[in-house]
Formats: structure tokens, sequence, C-alpha cells
């Protein structure tokens, strides 16, 4: 397999990290679709891994290494050299910009003293800034965590005279194809795997697997195989065998 260049922003263990699992890949003839068989995560993350797109799990390396019967241990240093590395905060840029000319001083202006009340005053606004950086530092984990949980979607079937549903859409007739994301395409999952078919991880997204797994379907009943999701196919799909 010809691996496309790894971005050139990679940390120099994440690189290194990268180009081993790549070698392991290739030295023992792993397909993506074989990765997702033994290793349980998708092949469409192993390709984000494989790629430099996303830093693997620790236990995707491990599995890895462990189907490859290769050392795990030198592995793990780099990978938690990497994770250490894009945990750690960037360190200040060197300021090669020409010196900024220098102004006159301007003219000082002295304060005494504060009245009682600006101080009053002062005290006051100190203490709603403070205030208001406490209730957003409160409230961001609750945004992150409705972020990660985003494209999530579960099967919940059901049966309506000869047609089922697995709860995420009732659609019988819209087209869903390639890169389409959303309920529809994890309706199309759901059905998938009530065949007896593997389309991935159960994400909403209709990726590469989704639709191989489509045109598989499409093929068995001979239909013709495009990989795109119409009336006809939701037909396939929601019939009861």
């Amino acid at each position: 397999m010809r691996w496309k260049a790894l971005p050139g922003t990679l940390e120099p263990d994440w690189h290194q990290l990268v180009v081993r699992l790549r070698q392991l890949k290739d030295d023992n003839g792993f397909s993506l679709a074989l990765l997702q068989a033994k290793t349980h995560f998708s092949a469409s993350s192993w390709d984000r891994y494989l790629n430099g797109k996303v830093l693997p799990p620790q236990a995707a390396v491990e599995r890895l290494a462990g189907l490859a019967g290769a050392d795990a241990e030198s592995l793990l240093i780099l990978w938690n050299a990497a994770a250490d590395a894009r945990a750690a905060p960037p360190g200040p840029l060197a300021d090669d910009s020409p010196p900024t000319p220098r102004r006159a001083p301007e003219p000082e202006l002295r304060v005494a003293a504060l009245s009682a009340a600006a101080g009053a005053l002062l005290l006051s606004a100190t203490a709603s800034v403070c205030l208001l950086v406490l209730v957003l530092a409160h409230r961001a984990p609750t945004a992150a965590a409705s972020v990660s949980q985003a494209g999530r979607y579960t099967c919940v079937y059901t049966r309506h005279a000869d047609q089922l549903f697995a709860g995420n859409s009732t659609t019988t007739s819209h087209v869903v194809m390639r890169n389409n994301t959303g309920p529809d395409a994890a309706e199309v999952q759901c059905l998938l795997l009530r065949h007896k078919l593997s389309p991935g991880d159960i994400d909403g997204y209709y990726g590469e697997q989704t639709e191989a797994q489509i045109s598989h379907l499409q093929r068995q009943d001979h239909v013709p195989a495009d990989g795109i999701v119409g009336e006809q196919t939701w037909t396939l799909l929601r019939h009861v065998r």
C-alpha cells in the first residue's frame, strides 16, 4: 500500500508512532477491514490513525501490536510521549519583529487617593468579573460533554406490519448516499446490522464501509448495486425476513 505523506505538524514522537504502526500493518498484510474485525476499532478510525489525523487510543496500539506479535512496550513509550506533547502548553514564540519605535513619555497623571465611594465601586466590579469567570468555568465541561456525544445513535427495533424500524428515522424514500450524515444514515446502519451485515460504527455517517454493505445487500437481492439508498433499497432494508 502506498501511504500518503503525514502532516508536517505532527510531533516527532507521534510521527514515529504512526510510521511504526504503518510498518506493522504492511509487514503483516493487514487490511483495514481485518483490523476492524480483530481490534474492534472501525476501519474508518484506523484510516484516521494511520494517516496522522487522530492520535490512536492506547488500546488500539496495544491490539495492533498483539495482532502482529510485536513488542507493545516500545510503541507505548512513543504513544505516551506523543500524548504528553499534545497536552503540554505551547512555549513562547520567538519575537523576530523589528523593535517598536519609542514614543515620547506622556504626561503622568497622579491620583492621590480614591474616595470611599469609588473604592466600593471598584471592589464590586472586581467581584462581578470573578463570579463570571467561575460560572463559565463551571459550564465548560457540560458543553464539551454534549459535543463528544454528538453523532452517537442506538438501534431500537420495532415492527409495523411487514416493515422494520430501528428508532432513528421512519422514512421509506429519502435518498441516502456517500458522505451523508444524520438519523437517516444511522437508520440505514442499524437495518444493515439486522440483515447480518457490518456497516461499522452506528455513528450516522454514511461512509465507505456502509456504502459497501449496501451494495452487497443490493447484489443479494438482484437490484442495481450503486451503493445508494433510495425507495427500492429502503424496501429491502425494512423488509422483515
